[in-house]
């Protein structure tokens, strides 16, 4: 989803707030966005196609605030992490809600 869509859909839309998720991968200093569409997961992306990428979550509040979006989840994804402690698979990742 590119930025200008997610902004003129916030507006046509009436106000209602879609879930915006923030990942960061171990071991990367940079974090990508995604906002849900429909049930799916689209990234959010420059108008020439380009994933935006943040470098910090001030970042993404300068972005998203204005927006009227004021909280993201974000999403930590750590390949590493294979095995729960108590043996079983993990899924790798853990989500926790931020307030911009």
């Amino acid at each position: 989803m590119k930025l200008s869509q997610l902004k003129h859909w916030l507006k046509a839309d009436g106000g209602k707030v879609p879930t915006c998720i923030l990942t960061s991968y171990a071991g990367c200093s940079d974090y990508l966005m995604e906002v849900e569409f429909k049930n799916q997961l689209e990234p959010l992306k420059h108008e020439n196609d380009e994933m935006i990428r943040f470098q910090s979550i001030e970042q993404v509040k300068e972005l998203l605030r204005p927006l009227g979006i004021t909280s993201v989840v974000l999403r930590v994804t750590d390949p590493y992490d294979e095995f729960s402690p108590d043996g079983q698979l993990s899924d790798c990742r853990e989500d926790m809600v931020i307030s911009l």
